[in-house]
C-alpha cells in the first residue's frame, strides 16, 4: 500500500524493539549491561537459518519478526505487572493475549509455555496468581486455538497426504526436528552446557527463567511434529527462546569475577570481526538481488503487453541473510506460479526464466 522505504524504516524500528525486548527479558531487574544488546544481535544474525526471509523480506518480517515482537512485548507486560488489578486491565490483556496467541503456530505454543512457567514460578514463590495473569493465559489459548483451527491449515494438510502410518510419520518428524534443533542451536547448547557446569562448580543459583525459556524452545520445536513441514523460517521463535535462555545464564555470571568479564569482552570482539565479514558478504549479495530486479523492471517497462513472454536468467543465492534465500524465483513455465502472478502484477503477457 505504501512506498517500500516506509516499510524499511518501520521494519528497522521493529527489529531494534525486538532486540531490546529480548534484552529486557534477559536482564530482568538487574543492572544494565549495554554490550549484551550487541551480543543478542550477533546471536540472531548468526543463528537464524533464514535471516533474510524472516527479518528483511516484507512478507516474512510481518509473519515472524513483527509477530515475535508482539509476543515478547506481551510477555514483558505480564512480567512487569505491578499495578492494582482492574477489569479494564484484565480485558485489555485478554485481547492482547488473543492477538499474541494468534501469530505463529509453534511460537504461540511456546508463548503459552512461558506464561504457564511464570505462573508455576509464582506459585513456587508463594505469590498469588492474579486475574490479570489468568486472562493473559486464556487469551493466548483462544488465539492459539483460532490459529490452529483455521480452515487453511486443513487445506494445506491435504497437500501432504501419504500412506505412511501416523505413528511412523510422527516418529520421523520428531527425529528430523531433533536433528535440525541440534544443527541450528548447537552453539547455544554448547554455551549452555559450559555455563551450567560453571554454575554447578561455583554452586551458584540458576535463574528459574532460564528453564522456562529453554522449555519453551523445546516445546516450540516438538509441537511441529503435528505439522507435515517445518521450514527453516519457522525456527524463528525456537531460536529466540533458546537465545534468551542462554543469555540469562551469561548475564547472571558476567559479574562473577574478572575472568568471565574478559571472556565476555573477547567474545564481543571476535563476534564483531566475524560479523563485519558476514555483513559485507550479505550486503554485496543483497545489492546484486536489487540490481537484478531493477534491470528486470526496466526491461518490463520497455516492452508492451502484446509482446511475447519476457525471459530472464533465474536468480540464485546461497546467503541465508538474503531475502531471496530459500524462496522461488522465475521458472521456465510462464503459466506457473510465481511467474503468472508477477506477469499479472506488472501487466505484461508473461514472464519466465531463460532455459
Amino acid at each position: 500500500m505504501f512506498p517500500k522505504w516506509i516499510f524499511n524504516l518501520f521494519n528497522s524500528a521493529v527489529y531494534i524493539v525486538f532486540i531490546y525486548l529480548i534484552y529486557l527479558h534477559i536482564k530482568g531487574e538487574k543492572e544494565d549491561k549495554p554490550l549484551m544488546l550487541l551480543l543478542i544481535h550477533f546471536a540472531i544474525w548468526f543463528l537464524l537459518p533464514a535471516f533474510g526471509q524472516t527479518i528483511l523480506w516484507l512478507t516474512g518480517a510481518c509473519n515472524y519478526l513483527w509477530t515475535m515482537t508482539i509476543i515478547l512485548l506481551f510477555l514483558y507486560l505480564i512480567r512487569k505487572d505491578t499495578t492494582t488489578p482492574s477489569i479494564i486491565k484484565n480485558i485489555a490483556i485478554l485481547i492482547l493475549g488473543i492477538i499474541a496467541g494468534w501469530t505463529n503456530e509453534n511460537t504461540s505454543f511456546g508463548l503459552i509455555t512461558v506464561i504457564i512457567g511464570f505462573m508455576i514460578l509464582k506459585q513456587h514463590k508463594h505469590e498469588r496468581i492474579s486475574g490479570y495473569n489468568k486472562c493473559a493465559l486464556i487469551g493466548s489459548i483462544i488465539g492459539f486455538a483460532t490459529l490452529i483451527l483455521a480452515p487453511g491449515n486443513f487445506i494445506r494438510e491435504n497437500y501432504f497426504q501419504n500412506n505412511t502410518p501416523l505413528i511412523i510419520e510422527i516418529s520421523q518428524r520428531i527425529i528430523d526436528n531433533t536433528i535440525n534443533l541440534i544443527n541450528y542451536c548447537l552453539p547455544l547448547f554448547i554455551g549452555i552446557s559450559i555455563l551450567l557446569s560453571i554454575y554447578i562448580y561455583k554452586k551458584k543459583k540458576i535463574n528459574y527463567k532460564f528453564f522456562i525459556f529453554l522449555i519453551a524452545a523445546f516445546f516450540s520445536t516438538y509441537s511441529m511434529m503435528l505439522s507435515p513441514t517445518f521450514p527453516p523460517r519457522a525456527w524463528f521463535g525456537v531460536i529466540t527462546f533458546a537465545t534468551i535462555a542462554f543469555m540469562i545464564l551469561l548475564y547472571d555470571i558476567y559479574d562473577n569475577n574478572k575472568f568471565f568479564k574478559y571472556l565476555f569482552y573477547n567474545l564481543i570482539i571476535i563476534s564483531c570481526l566475524y560479523f563485519t565479514s558476514s555483513y559485507l558478504l550479505a550486503f554485496n549479495d543483497i545489492n546484486t538481488l536489487q540490481n537484478t530486479w531493477k534491470k528486470r523492471i526496466i526491461e518490463i517497462k520497455q516492452n508492451n503487453i502484446e509482446k511475447a513472454d519476457l525471459e530472464f536468467n533465474t536468480y540464485y543465492t546461497n546467503n541465508s541473510h538474503n531475502p531471496m534465500y530459500g524462496l522461488t524465483d522465475l521458472n521456465s513455465n510462464s503459466k506457473e506460479w510465481p511467474n503468472s502472478d508477477i506477469a499479472k502484477y506488472y501487466g505484461i503477457n508473461g514472464i519466465k526464466s531463460a532455459l
